[in-house]
């Protein structure tokens, strides 16, 4: 029997996670605008995990997914503290 090619799949790489902390709404506005700090974090993310790839794969645009988690305020059984006004 002769053997078949199979063509060769992609390889798929595992997505990279990076978590930057808790940041400002003014450092988010700045990184949604294409600037400040954060976005130099994850430019140079990109960059390290560009190091990480094969040679073949250097060249190829990486697309950086990033997710602004906001968290909920606890809910209180009253609005407001008899303690809050001696503050």
């Amino acid at each position: 029997m002769a053997q078949q090619d199979t063509p060769a799949t992609p390889q798929a790489h595992a997505p990279i996670v990076v978590d930057l902390g808790k940041k400002t709404k003014k450092a988010i506005r700045r990184m949604k605008e294409g600037s400040g700090k954060m976005l130099a974090e994850v430019e140079h993310v990109l960059e390290e995990v560009r190091a990480q790839l094969p040679p073949a794969d250097r060249q190829k645009s990486l697309v950086p997914v990033v997710m602004f988690v906001e968290r909920k305020h606890k809910k209180t059984k009253f609005p407001f503290s008899p303690l809050s006004m001696l503050r």
